[in-house]
C-alpha cells in the first residue's frame, strides 16, 4: 500500500488536473477553429484565382478559343497550378513549369480539397465550371462551359498553423505553471485550519483533557467535528475528576489491607479504561480531520494478533473464552502497524467483551483474495439493522452488547481507521450462529 496523499497534495493535483484538462481542450478547439477559417480564406483567394485564369480564355467567332497572356493587366499568380478544358474535353490552357495533383477526376465542381501533386506536395486544389468570356464580335452566347482547376501548395499555410500550435501550447503551459503557483498558494491557506486543528490535537493528552479545539476561525465543514470533540474532552475530563475524586475518598480514613488494594484494583481499571478512552478518541479525531500520520511497511499478521490477543488474556481467563489464531506464520501485508494494531486490538477486545462466557474468539486471513483479517465469536448475533449501526458512535445495543467497560467508540474508530488505511470493514453473521467482523482491501493485494 503506497503513502497517501496529504489534503494539500490532493486538493492541488485535483484543480490542476480540472485546467490542464480544460486549458488543453481550449487550445485543442482554438487551433482547430483558427485552421478552418485560415484554410476558408485560402480557398476564398484560391477560387479567385480559378476566375482569373478563367478570365484568359475567350470564346470567338465560329466556336473559336482564344488565350490571352494577360487579362487587365494581371497574369497567372507565380506557385498556381492550373488547367483549362473546354466541356467536350478539349486542353485549352495550363501551366507548364509546375506539375498537377495525382487525382483531379474526384473533384466536384465548386469544392476544394487537399490533394498531392505529381512530385509529392500536398497542394489545396479547387474546381470550377464557368461560362468562358465572349469576344465582342460573338453577339450571342453559345453556352459552352469551361472546366477550371487550379492547386497551390499549403506548405506556407501549414507552417504557419504549426507555429500557432506551438505557440498555444507555450501559452497553456504557462498558464498551467501560473495556475499551480496559484492554487498551491491559495490551498495552502485554506488548509492552514485544518493544520491548526492538528496542532491542537496533538498537543491534548491524559495531562492536558482541559483544553479546548479552538472553532472560532474553522470552516463551517469543520466546526461541527470540532464540537464534537470538544464534548468528549469534557466527557472525560469529568471521569478523571470522578475517578480523583474516588481517589481521594479512599484515602479519605483508615482501612484495611484488603479494602485498600480492591480500591487501588478499581483505580488501575478506571485509569486503564479512561487512557483506552482517551487514545482511541484523539486517534479518531485525528483521523477525521487529516491528522494521523501513516507510514507504509510490512507487518506480520500472525505477531500482530498474537501480540493484541496477549493484551486480553485476563479477560478471557475471566470469561472462559477459548482464542484460536488461524493465521498462517509468515502472512504479511504493507500498511501503518500502528493503525492496524488499533484495529486488530479493538476487534479482539469488542468480541472478548461481548461473545457469551464460555464461548470462543478465531482470527483468520487471506491477503491473495483481499481478506485481510477475520475476528468471529459464538455470538450472539446482531439484528439486520444493526449490522451496519454498531459501526456508530456510542451505539451500544440491546440487550446481549450494552454492558462491559466499552463506551462505544471502538468500532467506530475501526471503521474511520480502516478508511484512512484504503480497507473497509462489516460486520456479518454467519450461518453457524456465529458473528464476524471482516476487513477487506478493495482490488488485487499482493502480500508484502
Amino acid at each position: 500500500m503506497s503513502l497517501r496523499w496529504s489534503l494539500r497534495r490532493r486538493l492541488v493535483s485535483s484543480v490542476l488536473g480540472v485546467v490542464a484538462v480544460a486549458l488543453g481542450l481550449l487550445a485543442v478547439l482554438l487551433h482547430v477553429s483558427l485552421r478552418r477559417t485560415l484554410y476558408q480564406r485560402f480557398d476564398e483567394e484560391l477560387g479567385a484565382e480559378a476566375r482569373g485564369v478563367a478570365a484568359r480564355v475567350e470564346e470567338g467567332p465560329g466556336g473559336r478559343w482564344e488565350i490571352e497572356d494577360e487579362t487587365d493587366g494581371r497574369g497567372v499568380p507565380e506557385g498556381l497550378w492550373y488547367r483549362v478544358r473546354a466541356d467536350d474535353g478539349t486542353e485549352l490552357d495550363g501551366s507548364d513549369d509546375v506539375p498537377g495533383p495525382a487525382e483531379t477526376a474526384s473533384l466536384r465542381e465548386g469544392t476544394a480539397a487537399t490533394l498531392t501533386l505529381e512530385d509529392g506536395l500536398a497542394t489545396r486544389t479547387l474546381r470550377l465550371d464557368v461560362a468562358p468570356r465572349l469576344d465582342e464580335a460573338v453577339s450571342r452566347p453559345s453556352g459552352r462551359r469551361l472546366v477550371v482547376l487550379v492547386a497551390r501548395s499549403t506548405a506556407e499555410l501549414e507552417a504557419t498553423l504549426s507555429v500557432l500550435a506551438v505557440e498555444l501550447a507555450a501559452a497553456t503551459g504557462l498558464v498551467a505553471v501560473a495556475t499551480a503557483l496559484l492554487v498551491s498558494g491559495v490551498v495552502r491557506r485554506s488548509i492552514r485550519p485544518v493544520a491548526s486543528l492538528g496542532r491542537q490535537l496533538d498537543a491534548i493528552d491524559a495531562a492536558a483533557l482541559d483544553r479546548r479545539l479552538s472553532t472560532a476561525e474553522l470552516p463551517t465543514e469543520l466546526a461541527p467535528a470540532a464540537r464534537r470533540v470538544n464534548e468528549l474532552l469534557a466527557r472525560l475530563e469529568a471521569s478523571f475528576d470522578r475517578e480523583r475524586r474516588f481517589t481521594e475518598l479512599a484515602l479519605a480514613r483508615e482501612r484495611e489491607t484488603a479494602a485498600y488494594r480492591d480500591a487501588l484494583c478499581q483505580v488501575r481499571s478506571i485509569a486503564a479504561e479512561m487512557q483506552a478512552m482517551v487514545e482511541s478518541l484523539l486517534a479518531l479525531a485525528r483521523a477525521e480531520v487529516g491528522a494521523l500520520a501513516t507510514v507504509d511497511e510490512p507487518v506480520d499478521l500472525k505477531e500482530l494478533v498474537d501480540g493484541s490477543a496477549g493484551l486480553l488474556n485476563e479477560l478471557a481467563g475471566r470469561r472462559g473464552l477459548r482464542f484460536t489464531n488461524h493465521i498462517a506464520p509468515g502472512t504479511r501485508v504493507r500498511s501503518d502497524p500502528w493503525a492496524l494494531r488499533l484495529v486488530t486490538q479493538n476487534l479482539l477486545a469488542n468480541a472478548m467483551a461481548y461473545t457469551e462466557s464460555g464461548g470462543w474468539v478465531t482470527a483468520r486471513s487471506s491477503p491473495d483474495s483481499g481478506l485481510w483479517l477475520v475476528v468471529a465469536d459464538s455470538g450472539p448475533q446482531l439484528e439486520a439493522v444493526d449490522l451496519e449501526r454498531v459501526f456508530q458512535r456510542f451505539v451500544r445495543l440491546d440487550p446481549a452488547r450494552r454492558t462491559g467497560a466499552h463506551h462505544g467508540i471502538g468500532l467506530a474508530l475501526v471503521r474511520t481507521l480502516c478508511t484512512h488505511l484504503g480497507l473497509s470493514i462489516s460486520a456479518e453473521n454467519h450461518d453457524d450462529g456465529s458473528l464476524a467482523f471482516v476487513v477487506r482491501v478493495s482490488g488485487h493485494y499482493s502480500p508484502a
